[in-house]
């Protein structure tokens, strides 16, 4: 009975280890330095694909969840425009950073002269 609690215990310790949060944070800036507001940020997991969105504050800094150990590319996206015979908006990424998270990360991310 002790054995089968302890494996259980160490089962669900390694476990939580092996998926540990990361906290990204940073601040969007425009071409010429300027602070972006209300900018949307998307985070992309190298890995699994998956994705998440973030807002800027008032202060064009914005904070999204990852998991730790991950490789992740982070993007500003553009304002939404229409492209002829769709229906659907669409955004283009006017800037990236990516990175590995390693603990609490602080990435800006600078929009790119195209």
């Amino acid at each position: 009975m002790s054995r089968s609690i302890l494996a259980l215990i160490l089962l669900t310790s390694s476990s939580f280890a092996a998926a540990q949060s990361c906290s990204v944070a940073g601040t969007a800036f425009d071409v010429r330095g300027q602070p972006q507001r209300n900018a949307i940020v998307r985070l992309v997991n190298q890995q699994t694909h998956q994705v998440s969105y973030g807002f800027t504050d008032e202060n064009a800094a914005f904070q999204l969840p990852a998991e730790s150990g991950q490789s992740y590319r982070l993007d500003m996206l553009g304002p939404a425009y229409k492209v002829t015979g769709s229906l659907i908006p669409t955004r283009s990424v006017v800037g990236s950073a990516e990175f590995s998270c390693r603990g609490s990360e602080h990435h800006d991310v600078r929009a790119s002269e195209s």
